[in-house]
């Protein structure tokens, strides 16, 4: 494939009235496509990123659509496809590889906000390939044998279903988070601040496709959801600007109650065990971490808070292990506080990063996961020891991994 591409470059240079190749100077770097993803599977739609000016041909699959590459839904095989731009006389190439749709069985992925969502062995963590995305996915679930992405902006989502393919899906618009309740049969989206009256929504969508979905009002900004583990269909919404958390029956799709937890909450997450919720709260004073942040551990029985730590780090993100009472709260500030479910402190801050996003925990393997957006890895702590074990490196901009 190398060759091939040199051999394509020499000839579109003498093509372009250049001549021959001259052995110095050395001619300009040519104009570059900048695909988010080396691996890319069937069905994706991959923006180039080409410089003003540029055009782009193909030599292999796929098609160009606008400024994007637009992988076929079926692919027989791996194969490769070169990317050849040229602008004013000088042109380069790139290679990507375009897979055939996988299967999802043994799989995680990561919801990578500015390309799309990347597959990988769940044991292993080896990357298997990117579904790219036109759009930035906000969130994704694994639902019943699929998976399922919405975008962080506009209505677009889409379905993977191994035995049937990629599906368009409309949905409400931008997406903050999604929640699959398999024993309710439901899937939950949470959308920010939809007009006309500037409240976010919870949508729930059935099994039927042909009915319409239920839309109801959850205080401004949702950005958490968790199921509370009291019963099917028993949602936690967490409403930022509204400083609530929320418990929706999915079911009859009403709110059942409502609780003022503080400044700002973001993540939830719950140790279903004890009736536990434990909240993350974002607050800013003056666009300045406040301590009047932190996090609040919610008795979901009772419906109060049973406790609050207060801490300036700007918590975003929350995950738990019930079996050794851990909670994980991600501070946007560079740190991972480990607490316990009293929200004392039990060990020393993890530093994973600049800025750790939502956390998530695969107990199957005993991992906890730490995204880190700005520099494109994910770090794998062992949930038993809490040492760093692996760096996952991903696509542009991890928000959240994603198990089954």
């Amino acid at each position: 494939m190398m060759q091939i591409g040199i051999t394509l470059l020499t000839a579109l240079y003498v093509a372009l009235g250049a001549g021959s190749l001259p052995a110095t100077p050395a001619p300009p770097p040519g104009p570059s496509a900048h695909p988010c993803a080396q691996r890319v599977f069937a069905g994706s739609r991959m923006p180039l990123q080409l410089p003003r000016g540029a055009t782009v041909a193909l030599l292999g699959p796929g098609r160009i659509a606008g400024a994007d590459l637009s992988v076929p839904a079926q692919l027989p095989a791996a194969g490769e496809t070169l990317i050849v731009a040229t602008r004013g006389g000088s042109a380069s190439a790139r290679s990507v590889t375009l897979l055939p749709a996988p299967a999802l069985n043994g799989t995680l992925a990561t919801v990578d906000a500015d390309c799309g969502i990347t597959l990988y062995t769940r044991k292993s963590l080896t990357p298997l390939g990117t579904f790219v995305t036109a759009d930035s996915p906000a969130d994704a679930i694994y639902d019943r044998g699929k998976l399922l992405w919405a975008a962080a902006a506009g209505t677009s989502a889409t379905r993977y279903d191994p035995a049937a393919g990629l599906t368009a899906l409309r949905h409400a618009p931008d997406t903050a988070a999604l929640l699959a309740d398999p024993a309710a049969h439901v899937v939950a989206q949470a959308s920010r601040d939809l007009p006309p009256s500037g409240d976010g929504a919870l949508t729930l969508y059935g099994d039927d496709p042909s009915a319409a979905p239920h839309r109801l009002s959850v205080g401004e900004t949702p950005e958490g959801l968790a199921l509370s583990g009291d019963t099917a269909g028993s949602i936690l919404v967490t409403a930022t600007n509204a400083g609530t958390l929320m418990e929706v029956d999915a079911r009859t799709a009403r709110v059942t109650r409502t609780l003022h937890v503080g400044p700002r909450p973001f993540g939830v997450a719950v140790d279903a065990a004890r009736g536990l919720a434990f909240v993350a709260l974002n607050a800013i004073t003056a666009m300045r971490p406040s301590p009047a942040g932190g996090v609040v551990a919610v008795d979901i029985h009772r419906w109060h808070t049973r406790a609050v730590r207060h801490a300036a780090g700007l918590a975003l993100g929350v995950a738990v292990d019930p079996a050794r009472r851990r909670v994980f709260v991600t501070e946007e500030l560079g740190t991972v506080l480990v607490l316990d479910e009293e929200l004392h402190t039990v060990h020393p801050a993890l530093h994973p990063c600049e800025l750790p996003w939502l956390p998530s925990i695969d107990f199957a393997n005993q991992r906890l996961f730490v995204p880190c957006p700005r520099e494109n890895r994910v770090a794998v702590y062992d949930l038993r020891t809490l040492r760093e074990t692996a760096r996952m490196t991903t696509t542009a901009y991890p928000l959240r991994v994603v198990l089954p």
